[in-house]
């Protein structure tokens, strides 16, 4: 039997319900609190990309397999710029094999699905909304705004960007988060036909203005895409008097096609514009038996497509440290757990900010300069960092053991 017996986790996100599936691998009796109120509001979001570490920290969890089925498996990562210029193709196979797991595009729903089951809805209280703690030498206890309570030896903050907890850990002043000066529009399109965008490849598109746009298919009807336009940019996107499809049309309506096909495609409802935000790296994770993981923790933009990585991966190893702690050592193991995830977090924010302001170049010429250097470096220097900051050792150790938790395999 686990020596910590019962975790409450605050958030049921990827963070936080790939949490609470490893501590239950552990035999940790795991609640998780979420404050929206019905199943359906969770499963909100588009697609995004998961790459080869998250696959290798799910499998950990025994967890890879089934979400692998419902991905599809990406080949190619392609940069363009907006004349259609192929400026770099990174070629993916090589790195599936050599890790031993995929690169993947899928739908968020799709992942939130499979590590809901993994956790069971039974442990899942919906309409709970956190209000604050307090904690003694033997455990923590948890408030919520319907005045129930909830008491376990250690309390997991998963709660996103704007995190209950994190303000509760720092007596209720915490600075807002970084705004990055940019809006990804996100979508997914019902648009069939390998002509207009194969399966397989991701496409990332720099253009002029302040603009990027990204799409992938994530199945034989449905595509994923991300308009994403600096502040500059949207100033000149008028949705009081045009739609948001009309007003996305109107802006990219000299960059190459499938780009009109596919903002013509979708459903005016279907787009999500998204501020983008993240929070420079420093500041404390946990205090006493509270800690902080994914966005909570370490939020970072989207450049990298690595935040649902992210949050897996700290998922992943805060439960196995607390699986093997004593119920005494719940601080000790927490700040363990910090140490160990803080620099390849902190890497993560730094280099996504970074590649985010390339987005940001509005004049011709900057941008041209920018496209020379990306045809230049991007399918070497760039590509080879990049996995090199991706893939961590760490990751492949063997999966976590488990002490029998009800409904879960070993991994």
């Amino acid at each position: 039997m686990a020596n910590i017996r019962k975790a409450l986790v605050i958030g049921a996100g990827i963070g936080g319900l790939t949490t609470a599936a490893g501590l239950l691998r552990q035999g940790i009796e795991t609640q998780v609190f979420e404050g929206r109120p019905t199943p359906g509001r969770l499963l909100t979001g588009g697609g995004f990309m998961l790459w080869h570490n998250a696959f290798l920290a799910l499998r950990r969890l025994g967890l890879d397999e089934a979400v692998a089925a419902d991905s599809v498996r990406m080949r190619f990562h392609e940069f363009r710029s907006d004349s259609g210029r192929r400026l770099a193709r990174w070629h993916l196979d090589g790195p599936t094999e050599r890790a031993g797991a995929p690169a993947c595009a899928l739908r968020r729903a799709a992942l939130h699905t499979v590590l809901t089951d993994a956790v069971g809805e039974e442990r899942i209280r919906l309409g709970s909304r956190f209000t604050g703690f307090t904690q003694d030498a033997d455990g923590v206890t948890a408030r919520f705004d319907d005045g129930s309570t909830a008491r376990g030896e250690v309390l997991i903050g998963a709660d996103g960007l704007r995190s209950t907890v994190r303000v509760a850990m720092r007596g209720g002043f915490e600075p807002p988060p970084r705004y990055a000066g940019y809006t990804a529009w996100q979508a997914i399109t019902r648009l069939p036909g390998e002509s207009l965008v194969p399966t397989g490849t991701f496409f990332n598109l720099w253009g002029k203005g302040g603009l990027r746009f990204l799409y992938c298919r994530l199945n034989e009807k449905e595509v994923y895409w991300d308009a994403i336009t600096s502040d500059r940019a949207a100033a000149g996107i008028d949705t009081l008097r045009l739609s948001r499809g009309a007003a996305l049309a109107d802006a990219y309506r000299h960059w190459p096609e499938p780009v009109g096909a596919i903002i013509s495609s979708t459903d005016e409802e279907a787009i999500l514009p998204v501020s983008i935000h993240d929070r420079p790296p420093g500041g404390g994770w946990s205090k006493g038996r509270v800690v902080l993981v994914g966005d909570a923790a370490h939020p970072m933009t989207l450049n990298l497509s690595q935040g649902a990585g992210q949050a897996i991966e700290s998922g992943v190893v805060l439960a196995d440290l607390l699986g093997r702690a004593e119920p005494d050592a719940v601080p000790e193991t927490l700040r363990a757990f910090e140490d160990a995830r803080r620099a390849r977090a902190a890497d993560m924010v730094t280099t996504s900010w970074r590649i985010g302001t390339l987005g940001l170049a509005h004049s011709g010429p900057l941008c041209r300069l920018r496209d020379l250097a990306m045809y230049a470096f991007f399918d070497s220097v760039a590509r080879s960092q990049s996995y090199s900051l991706m893939l961590d050792d760490r990751l492949e150790r063997a999966p976590l053991r488990t002490a029998g938790a009800p409904g879960h395999g070993a991994g």
